[in-house]
């Protein structure tokens, strides 16, 4: 379980330029004061047409709320999810003014509840407030009003950024990220430098913040966790489960397990759209805390979390890896031309639990059906993964599995393309690859799994386990072993005994410098 420390080495040679400012599951830990209480809202909001001051009004209630619910429960700090004041039916730019707030930056030691110098929002100093009589730390998201200094007077225009705002007990602004990544959200600016942004507590501990897609890209994420060395995320998010790889726990669990840090994740609730999906996880030491279902509408989530995420012993299970003689002449090559794929146009809609889910093309993924085992590398281009697969109770139901494996460009919403890689076990509701990206109960039962993938970039790409049932959420019984010789980087993920109802199980990745 030891990561290579090239992991943690800057990312300057991606050649960006930065900034730098200042079904539920849940285990419980006990007090210590190596730990600090944790609550995070999975919440949906109220929403008044037409009416952005009367909806920012209603959910600015609803967050005071669970503040003092929280600060009762000794939480030290909350976090509440993306678009969870204004909600996800924002106005077009020109109408963008009334749902909006000025947030002062932290070199202003500002502290809205109480200072009248800068016109912040009616919601900015309630909630400033609250943080400051229930002594807690508050982390929103809102919708950010900033007048562009950068033009002639005579044509000043307003810049709007998707930000998060953390307050501390006193009700202070001590931190303001603007996304850099964002997710078909055109009322929305990026900053012209990306912001990487922490900030400090009185509970000894420092926190990065980022906010949904921004999860996906090495700016600001890895720059957090590998260049500053952050061990503890907060993570506002409005999710669009994906199905096989990118459903929401699955893809905050994977996230959080790759960087072996502490992820606060707090989502926004609306499953009819695929939006849902929040926990409270600890790196490498696994998942503590999590929601991802349909109903109640409102969540609070509480755990205490470790202040640091050394990695738990595991033991290491001996992994049959190597490919039989016999089997080599049965290794394909495919030669695939680089285009990028469109994952939206298969299966839209698709309703599971009353979610709406997203699916990946996976018709454009290299794949073999399995029976009853398989022992075999499959390629996509030169990306080749080894599979070893035994099912020894078969389903008699319609439920099949197929072995995938995908190296190219993918398009993300309509706009954003960008590099994956990724080498799995996927659920289909039949025989055919059409039918992929399905998700079943299944009582195939696997009493072997193991998929090795061979990586000479692994510094410089984020490699993430991805594993669901159909509860959709993550299992556990299983092993990640990585082995680094010279400039290659084997991943091995296995099952540690017997398993059956598996949706997802293998690694997925994200390849930066293919990014369009």
């Amino acid at each position: 379980m030891k990561r290579s420390n090239n992991m943690r080495g800057k990312l300057n040679e991606f050649g960006l330029l930065l900034i730098l400012v200042q079904s539920s599951y849940q285990v419980t830990i006990q007090n210590s004061t190596d730990y600090y209480t944790a609550a995070v809202v999975e919440f949906t909001p109220t929403y008044v047409k037409d009416n952005g001051p009367l909806t920012l009004s209603k959910n600015t209630d609803a967050y005071i709320k669970y503040i003092e619910k929280a600060s009762k429960q000794n939480a030290d700090i909350i976090v509440f999810p993306e678009d969870g004041l204004t909600s996800l039916h924002m106005p077009n730019r020109s109408h963008m003014d009334s749902w909006t707030t000025l947030v002062p930056s932290i070199h202003d030691n500002y502290v809205p509840c109480t200072d009248t110098n800068i016109d912040v929002s009616e919601t900015l100093k309630r909630l400033s407030c609250a943080a400051k009589q229930n002594r807690i730390y508050v982390v929103i998201n809102i919708a950010e009003k900033r007048l562009n200094n950068d033009e002639c007077l005579s044509n000043l225009t307003w810049h709007y950024h998707n930000t998060n705002v953390v307050f501390d007990r006193m009700g202070k602004i001590i931190a303001r990220y603007r996304k850099v990544n964002l997710y078909m959200e055109k009322q929305f600016d990026k900053t012209k430098i990306p912001e990487i942004v922490t900030f400090d507590t009185d509970f000894g501990v420092k926190f990065g913040t980022f906010i949904c897609f921004d999860i996906l890209f090495s700016v600001p994420a890895l720059n957090l966790t590998r260049t500053l060395g952050v061990s503890n995320i907060i993570f506002t998010t409005a999710w669009f489960s994906e199905v096989p790889f990118l459903t929401a726990v699955q893809t905050q669990f994977g996230w959080s397990f790759a960087e072996n840090v502490n992820l606060l994740a707090a989502g926004y609730h609306q499953p009819n759209i695929g939006s849902l999906g929040s926990g409270i996880y600890l790196g490498r030491n696994g998942l503590i805390n999590a929601t991802m279902f349909n109903n109640p509408k409102y969540r609070l989530l509480i755990s205490q979390v470790p202040k640091s995420t050394k990695s738990r012993e595991i033991e290491e299970r001996q992994i049959v890896q190597k490919l039989r003689k016999e089997k080599k002449k049965r290794v394909k090559k495919y030669i695939i031309r680089y285009e990028t794929f469109d994952f939206y146009k298969s299966k839209k809609g698709n309703i599971f639990n009353s979610i709406k889910l997203l699916h990946d093309n996976v018709t454009s993924f290299e794949s073999i059906l399995i029976n009853k085992s398989i022992i075999q590398s499959i390629c996509y281009h030169n990306f080749c993964c080894d599979f070893e697969a035994h099912i020894d109770t078969i389903n008699l139901s319609s439920i099949h599995y197929r072995a995938v494996v995908f190296d190219n460009v993918r398009l993300y919403g309509k706009e954003v393309e960008a590099g994956v890689r990724l080498c799995a076990l996927i659920q289909c509701s039949d025989d055919s690859i059409d039918s992929c990206g399905f998700i079943g109960q299944s009582n195939t039962t696997f009493s072997a799994l193991s998929i090795t993938a061979r990586f000479n970039d692994y510094p410089k790409i984020l490699v993430m386990p991805s594993v669901l049932n159909s509860s959709l959420l993550p299992f556990e019984q299983w092993s990640y072993i990585e082995h680094t010789y010279e400039k290659q980087t084997n991943v091995t993920i296995a099952l540690n005994e017997p398993t059956k109802n598996i949706v997802t199980f293998g690694i997925y990745v994200r390849d930066f410098e293919k990014d369009k």
